[in-house]
């Protein structure tokens, strides 16, 4: 499962680029100059014990103690 991550993560680092952001707008639009806007997936980790919303550095469930499986 960590191999998901890693992809997502590079998708989202080639998504951040410059040249990237210009070539897909200018395939998008047809036109050289337009920006097209790149919507980002917010990815929500909830504890597996108690549902609680984490936040995405945490390690540990601050409501039960549990360990985060990302």
């Amino acid at each position: 499962m960590p191999e998901v991550y890693d992809r997502q993560k590079m998708q989202e680092d080639m998504q951040k680029n410059q040249s990237f952001v210009d070539a897909f707008s200018k395939i998008v639009s047809g036109k050289a100059g337009y920006k097209a806007s790149i919507e980002y997936k917010q990815s929500i980790i909830k504890c597996k014990k108690c549902n609680t919303i984490l936040e995405d550095n945490e390690k540990f469930c601050h409501e039960c103690g549990a360990k985060v499986e990302k």
